[in-house]
Formats: structure tokens, sequence, C-alpha cells
């Protein structure tokens, strides 16, 4: 007990923007801890800072090097073959979370045994020849150039800094500016000229489309679902440009629920609700997971009483598969069914 009461406990590490914000308040030959597991026997969290340059941090005993290279730029390296558990995996998802005026979500997730970089609608698996990551993070700071004619002074625009991790409206806010020694800008630009700037919800409907008729299509026969015959269509005489801009990528769905075929807790507006996955449980019923253009998530099921039930997951499970949730929210194995459950 003498080596804890050593320790100094520590929100600040819990993610890592957070310790690049306060790379400099922490002093060095100190440990900093956060969640002591009584199973695990050992803190969950853990940072040693060497010199002014370089820190450890130790996520279930795996190790980060968070290295300095100037005033506004850290290097971040992770191998990511070291987490190999579910609690491994769970805690460096939660360690990568970021927010933005646009998304918040974890920067690593883990499905269907492959790594991926979440930079908001684009997803980027990661080879697992790349699994020892160098995340190059800037914090942006006040450049300007001169415009012409007028030489007026002008903010670099925020593309040339990469992904937005962490918006600060005191202190310097926090971008990701390379992965694997690639510009996030270059990357970003690249899939943007490939999908042509199409949303993931709509890049995975358009993917699902065939699945998705089938599954509304037996619900509709099953009387769990109804067609939306009070829908009217817009009368148009005239689209303007901006109306074609604004509105590419939106969809509805024909169809709406009927309330007494359900059961169970939240349910999502299948109007504009995308089927990402489904399964079937080897007993009684098939299983879907649906999501929204809200990021909201929901876990749904069809059982032998030909009844819906739903049930919202966590934010973080917004792009993870059925059975990925099996094994992360209910630790179940591959043979262990929800429903069984």
């Amino acid at each position: 007990m003498s080596e804890k009461e050593e320790y100094v406990k520590s929100e600040e590490i819990r993610f890592l923007t957070g310790i690049i914000e306060n790379f400099d308040f922490f002093e060095i030959g100190k440990k900093y801890v956060l969640d002591y597991n009584k199973h695990f026997k050992d803190y969950e969290y853990e940072l040693h800072k060497l010199n002014e340059k370089m820190a450890f941090m130790y996520v279930f005993n795996n190790k980060i090097e968070i290295e300095k290279k100037t005033e506004n730029q850290f290097v971040v390296t992770i191998n990511l073959n070291n987490y190999t558990s579910i609690a491994e995996r769970k805690r460096i998802t939660w360690f990568t979370r970021y927010a933005n005026k646009k998304y918040k979500g974890y920067l690593l997730w883990y499905y269907r045994k492959v790594w991926h970089l979440d930079l908001g609608d684009l997803e980027i698996p990661i080879r697992k020849c790349n699994n020892l990551l160098k995340l190059t993070i800037v914090k942006k700071s006040k450049r300007y150039y001169l415009t012409l004619p007028e030489l007026k002074k002008e903010p670099l625009p925020d593309k040339e800094y990469g992904f937005l991790i962490k918006e600060n409206l005191v202190l310097p806010s926090l971008y990701l500016y390379e992965i694997n020694g690639k510009k996030v800008r270059d990357i970003l630009e690249h899939y943007k000229k490939k999908y042509e700037n199409m949303p993931y919800i709509i890049r995975l409907k358009m993917k699902n489309r065939k699945y998705e008729y089938a599954i509304f299509k037996m619900m509709l026969n099953k009387d769990i679902l109804h067609p939306r015959i009070n829908y009217v269509p817009p009368k148009i005489s005239r689209i303007h440009d901006y109306e074609i801009r604004d509105y590419t990528w939106m969809f509805s769905n024909m169809v709406m629920l009927n309330l007494k075929r359900i059961t169970g807790g939240q349910f999502p507006d299948f109007a504009w609700a995308t089927l990402q996955d489904f399964d079937y449980d080897n007993t009684n019923q098939i299983l879907m997971k649906f999501i929204d253009e809200f990021r909201n998530t929901y876990l749904c099921g069809v059982d032998y009483a030909n009844r819906l039930w739903c049930m919202r997951l966590p934010g973080f499970m917004y792009k993870y598969r059925i059975k990925s949730v099996y094994k992360v929210l209910y630790n179940l194995d591959e043979n262990t069914k929800l429903f069984e459950f």
C-alpha cells in the first residue's frame, strides 16, 4: 500500500487528448494513475513522464509512447498487436475518444478481427502489417498568411491541420495531422474524391439495400410495420441549385411501426433507420441492428410470437457488428446467443 500512496490520481490521463493538453503540467518521476481494478490487481491507466520530451502511458500494462516533438506537435506510438483481450481493446478504444462540432467518437475501434480508424463518416481499416501505429497530433497555433491583393492576414484553414479531435475555446484545438507518416488532409481528400462525399449511412444503405428490402417486406407481412399511406410528397414546381446540394443524400422509408405488435423499450424511427447488420440466433428469432442519421444505434429482434422488440445501444457501438455487441456488451462467446442469454 505504501507504493500506491505515492501514486497521483489524475482524470486527465483517461483520454489521449487530456494527456497532450496537460503534457507540460505532468511532473517528471511521478506516477499518475486512474481506475484501480481489483481483478487486474493494478491500475488500468498509468502515466510515467521520463523527461520534458517523452512520456510512457500504460493502458492495461500495454505501453504507449507519447513524444513531444515541438511545442505544438506530438507523436503517439501504439502497438495494436498488444491488445488481445476484449477488456484491453475496450480500454484503448475509450482512450482515443474525440469530439468536435460535427462528430463524437473513438479514433480506434475493432470488429471482425481488424482495427479501424474512425474519422467521422470515414472509416479506414488498418492492415495487420501496419498495427504499429504512429499518430501525429498537432495543436492549432496562431499562424497567418497574407492574401493578395489586399495583403490581409488570414488564419490557415482547418483542413491544413487534418482531422479535429478536440475543440477548445481557450486552449489550442487538437488535430490528427498524420497517420503513419501520411497527412490526414491528403487521406480525407482521397476518400472524398473516391466516395464523392457520400455519408457513411448512405453508403451502408446502398450496400445493404437488398437485405433491408427483404427484412422490411418480412415485417410488413407479419403486420409489424405498416405502409405510410398518408404520406404526400411535396409538389415542387422549381428546384434551385442550393436545394440539390442540401438534399442530395436524404432518404425516407415509406413504413411505420404497428404499436400493437411491439414490446420493449426504445425503438428507431423506421422512416430514417438503416439496416446495418442482421443475424439469426438458431432458436426462434432474427436479430437486426439499425442506425440512423443522428448516430443512434438499436438492436432489435422478431421473436417467435411475431413481435418486435428493440433496445438502444451505447453510442460507441455505432459501427459494431451484432456479434461484436455480444462480446463487448454482454461478454458472450460466439456459441452463446442473446436470446438464450
